[in-house]
């Protein structure tokens, strides 16, 4: 181990005894124009430098790369965050959009039926499911809201206030089961009775029961009729998509597609019209 400690010892001596006598001649060389020895030791050399130079230059060249990487992350970074700013402002200027268009319908309405004092309103609550069938909103007694008032949306029936308190009143859609409603086929006059249905609602269809006698067909338009002693006549319930005849043979049902979306409701009108009694159908 000693003998090859030693021999190590000395290699470290020979080869700094060899660089500096490398260096001692390109000094001499240029001080006394020894140009000879000097190209001689540059030849030796300039492999050398060439080398460190090309590591070196290496070396720069990954520095400069990473930089240029980290550079690029920074700046993908800040043009995902405004695209993610961008796409957020679209949401809420596609909502005020859609916003605008429901607050738009409501005052047609209120022009369509301004004989009748309105209001409106939001829905702040409704019960368990899918549907709009019972749901809450945000007027009662303190401005006006009584009970049998008609609720409109979308161009539209939606239902009738069934419980007004001072600040919140229920309403009662008609594609629930517990609404009935007397309609008329707007083309042949024809009068039924429009009920909700348990299985038609998860479909967002009612059903229209009318003597068999009737014309009704795929397409017509059910409305509202006079003899309602609930809802004004004449204000547009759906569209006929079905009709098919009674096991008893003498009425037939007209499954009516609601003009309402009774799935994403929000704003609904008012109209004022407690001074009517409710159904007797």
């Amino acid at each position: 181990m000693k003998f090859l400690k030693n021999i190590k010892t000395r290699s470290i001596f020979i080869t700094l005894c060899t660089v500096g006598i490398l260096v001692m001649v390109v000094t001499m060389g240029e001080k006394y124009q020894l140009k000879t020895i000097q190209n001689a030791v540059h030849y030796v050399i300039m492999p050398m430098q060439k080398g460190f130079s090309l590591v070196t230059g290496s070396f720069d060249n990954v520095i400069m790369r990473f930089q240029e990487v980290s550079t690029l992350q920074e700046e993908n970074k800040s043009l995902q965050e405004q695209v993610n700013e961008l796409s957020y402002s679209s949401s809420i200027l596609a909502e005020y959009k859609t916003e605008n268009e429901r607050l738009k319908q409501l005052l047609q309405l209120a022009e369509r039926y301004r004989q009748y004092p309105s209001e409106g309103a939001n829905i702040i609550a409704k019960e368990p499911g899918n549907w709009y069938n019972m749901f809450t909103i945000d007027k009662g007694t303190n401005v006006g809201v009584g009970v049998n008032d008609t609720i409109l949306a979308e161009g539209g029936l939606v239902g009738h206030v069934v419980e007004a308190n001072q600040l919140s009143s229920k309403v009662l859609a008609i594609i629930d089961d517990r609404s009935a409603v007397s309609a008329t086929v707007f083309r042949t006059g024809d009068i039924g009775i429009l009920r909700g249905d348990i299985e038609l609602m998860q479909q967002g269809l009612s059903k229209l029961q009318i003597d068999i006698q009737s014309e009704v067909i795929k397409g017509d338009q059910i409305v509202t009729s006079h003899l309602s002693s609930v809802y004004p006549p004449g204000i547009i319930i759906g569209i006929v998509e079905e009709v098919t005849i009674a096991q008893n043979g003498l009425t037939q049902y007209a499954y009516v597609r609601p003009i309402v979306n009774f799935k994403h409701l929000q704003q609904v009108l008012i109209l004022k019209t407690k001074n009517l009694v409710i159904d007797a159908d």
